[in-house]
């Protein structure tokens, strides 16, 4: 009878499925001192719903089961105590977990199915006694795997995919413990000294299915498929040393729910991401943390229910050393550190809302957030060769609506096609939605800034040398009102990565070109900003190894176009500095490209030309070495001739053309407010790039090159007055060096036109043409003292 109870608790262990009935015989085989084995078959199980409630909202996930991926496949378990522990051995068979949908209350739509194939092993030595040594239990020499993971989420009859993933649990020292604090009793997991090892194989997309039900998609024997949908955005491994400590306990921002308090440690730790190249972090160290912990909450308003995710506090806190980008054999760009900190501040607060149902466009399924954020003295460094910078000062704040669908284009037709709600020139190719993962932006509004660079120390006085940044379109301040889409789709340019269309709409809002400590500068007001991207890709390629070419991230813009309108550029503060009138830029690109990679300027001859440092002191130059390490980026942009042709008393207002416009003496209307298009106004029109090839005209591979390398390296610098004018600061003052180099073939710029506000347009210039250009320059910003 002894032994009959003491196998029932294991019949509602969730590490079995099924037991069978053992007889007479076979029970007096058991011995409590030898421990109990068991092997254990069966069909598994099953739900119709699986429901959570809270303060009257509920989640309901329907039409659960998990079973073996192989009908009467056996998993074993084995329970045994050795020297004042209990050691649980575990290996299950294959499984097979699906969930058919996801559902809240109330609502006709829903956040998907969800599908998993997975085969999970444990090996558990405990002992009573947690952190306290007196209540809860310890966790010593053990091991959670889970292993040969296939992931499905479902949208609307389409899948994202995960394939290969994989991850070891190692616990050692952990506890478990029960503990009272300000929110009341909560359960607390010390990790002690645990470690991670894990890896996605990839992530896909199948976008063919013809298998609503999913009961034939398995790993080996796939329904109808997507071709591409073996291409991936990538691999990625973690192997991952974690510390501190993870609170679990009841209770919401109000009422019922879930707290949870994150305080874990990363240190020296490894991330990898692969494709043809490597994004690796050899030293990754980190802080997740928060005092008043993340909450859940089921909740209701007028557009209906939701999860409801929030955090008054919450520091992120990185740093990822040893940093290599694209080729294994490049400099290192040294380390690149983050330090986020999230902070509600009356109504400027974070939290995410969760709501089944995607873009109202793209059917019943899918996922929408309203979001809103609030960042708060922040910072993101770097170090190259012991040097430090830091981009001092980040604050942002924000919110908005992002929705999350699984699409298909509908000029290609086909079940899970949505029509668009964006148009466009080109609408003629995009009837819908582009084929891939959709990330939709609905009304974002916000706006950042940082206060500039502290080179040095933390605390470092303040500088200038942000400004050097916005080539690549990132300015030191942005007030922004953003809408749009981006579609993303597995593989890249070349293997894996990712490919993707993009409609980005901003509008009314204000930039920073340059911008001092009291909100003073030169600002883009008024703006609103459109861009296109059709067939991008975003890699990381290895690179040749020859030169320049160090591989690194790639994105490549694909075909482009875009019109930043500026009502006015002002000069002082932003709302009220002097207008230096409206400004109009129009592109048109294919073929450019960005690439960042590590390793900077390392040893060069700055005033002079020179490969060794006595021919650049001969020719009157500099020789400085910047060590190995530091940033490098290559920006390439191919400018597009629009053959649409050159309307003879007008400006052209095709979209998909390159065009510069400067505006002034505009008239206003009733209400003081400058009129668009009603003054003068100096046109750059229809210029373009071309390799200057006589016997191919057309051809436009070169584009205009940037070359940028990045240091944080010591420079002279001279007292400017006083009585040591003219002499050099000693030691040298670290600076934010760039060594730029700008190079183009050719580029013609069909005409230069003058608009008057009653005469029309006519042009001043016609056919005007800039060949072989190559211009160097070395700057370096430091702080004026």
């Amino acid at each position: 009878m002894r032994k009959t109870l003491l196998l029932l608790p294991l019949l509602f262990s969730p590490l079995s499925q099924a037991m069978q009935a053992l007889d007479d015989e076979s029970l007096s085989g058991v011995s409590g001192r030898d421990g109990i084995s068991m092997e254990t078959t069966g069909s598994g199980w099953s739900a119709s719903s699986i429901s959570y409630s809270d303060d009257g909202q509920s989640i309901a996930l329907k039409e659960v089961s998990d079973r073996p991926q192989i009908a009467g496949s056996k998993s074993t378990t084995s329970l045994d105590v050795s020297n004042g522990q209990l050691r649980i051995e575990h290996a299950a068979a294959p499984q097979v977990l699906n969930i058919n949908n996801v559902e809240m209350a109330g609502s006709s739509k829903s956040f998907g199915a969800f599908k998993a194939f997975y085969t999970l092993g444990a090996s558990l030595k405990l002992k009573g006694g947690g952190a306290s040594g007196v209540t809860g239990f310890a966790v010593d020499d053990s091991r959670l795997s889970l292993r040969d993971v296939t992931f499905y989420y479902r949208d609307n009859g389409l899948d994202l995919i995960v394939n290969g993933l994989s991850f070891d649990l190692y616990l050692n020292n952990a506890y478990v413990d029960i503990v009272n604090g300000g929110s009341g009793q909560r359960v607390q997991l010390n990790l002690g000294s645990t470690r991670l090892v894990g890896q996605l194989g990839g992530l896909s997309l199948d976008l063919a299915h013809s298998d609503p039900a999913g009961v034939s998609v398995t790993p080996s024997t796939p329904d109808t498929r997507d071709p591409n949908y073996l291409r991936s955005l990538g691999q990625i491994k973690l192997d991952l040393n974690l510390g501190g400590s993870l609170s679990i306990g009841g209770g919401g921002t109000s009422g019922s729910g879930l707290r949870i308090l994150p305080n874990v440690t990363i240190a020296n730790s490894l991330f990898e991401y692969k494709d043809e190249g490597v994004l690796r972090a050899e030293n990754f160290a980190g802080v997740l943390s928060s005092t008043s912990g993340l909450t859940l909450d089921l909740e209701q308003d007028g557009a209906g229910s939701y999860a409801k995710v929030a955090f008054a506090d919450l520091r992120l806190n990185a740093t990822l050393g040893g940093l290599v980008i694209g080729n294994t054999a490049n400099q290192k760009l040294g380390s690149l550190a983050i330090d986020l900190n999230f902070q509600d501040d009356g109504a400027r607060q974070n939290w995410l809302k969760l709501r089944p149902g995607g873009d109202p466009s793209s059917g019943l399924k899918g996922i929408s957030a309203d979001l809103s954020w609030n960042m708060v003295n922040s910072s993101v460094s770097l170090t190259d060769n012991g040097n430090s910078m830091w981009f001092s000062g980040l604050r942002t704040n924000g919110s908005g609506l992002i929705t999350v669908d699984l699409t298909k284009n509908c000029a290609a037709a086909g079940a899970g096609c949505h029509p668009s709600i964006w148009g466009g020139s080109d609408a003629g190719n995009y009837a819908g939605h582009f084929d891939g993962l959709r990330l939709g932006l609905n009304n974002v509004k916000g706006s950042y800034s940082f206060d500039g660079l502290r080179v040095g120390t933390a605390n470092a006085p303040l500088q200038g040398g942000t400004e050097l940044l916005v080539l690549m379109e990132i300015f030191p301040a942005f007030d922004f009102n953003l809408n749009g889409q981006l579609t993303i789709q597995p593989g890249g340019n070349a293997g894996s990565g990712a490919r993707y269309n993009a409609d980005f709409f901003i509008t009314d809002s204000r930039a920073a070109i340059t911008v001092d400590e009291t909100g003073k500068g030169l600002w883009l007001a008024g703006m609103n900003y459109d861009m296109h991207f059709r067939n991008g890709s975003l890699d990381v390629t290895s690179g040749s190894g020859v030169g320049s070419d160090k591989g690194g991230v790639e994105l490549r813009k694909g075909t482009y176009w875009s019109k930043l309108d500026v009502s006015d550029v002002r000069w002082g503060d932003r709302a009220t500095g002097t207008s230096l009138g409206r400004v109009v830029l129009r592109r048109y690109e294919s073929g450019s490209t960005l690439t960042l990679s590590s390793g900077g300027a390392g040893a060069l001859c700055v005033g002079a030309a020179g490969t060794t440092g006595a021919a650049c002191a001969a020719n009157g130059g500099r020789w400085e070495d910047r060590g190995n390490e530091g940033v490098s980026v290559k920006l390439k942009n191919v400018f597009v001739r629009d053959s649409s042709g050159n309307p003879a008393t007008s400006v052209s207002t095709n979209e998909k053309r390159n065009q510069v416009i400067w505006e002034t003496n505009r008239q206003k209307d009733a209400n003081g407010k400058d009129i668009n298009g009603s003054g003068s106004q100096l046109v750059i029109d229809n210029f373009s790039t071309a390799d200057g090839d006589v016997s191919n005209p057309s051809k436009n591979d070169y584009g205009l090159q940037v070359d940028l390398n990045l240091d944080v390296a010591p420079t002279k610098v001279k007292v400017k007055s006083g009585a040591n004018a003219g002499q050099n600061v000693t030691p040298d003052p670290l600076g934010f060096a760039v060594n730029g180099q700008i190079r183009f073939k050719e580029i013609n710029v069909d005409r230069l036109q003058n608009v008057h506000p009653t005469g029309g347009a006519t042009t001043a210039m016609y056919g005007i043409k800039a060949q072989n250009a190559d211009i160097r320059a070395n700057l370096t910003a430091t702080p004026i003292n």
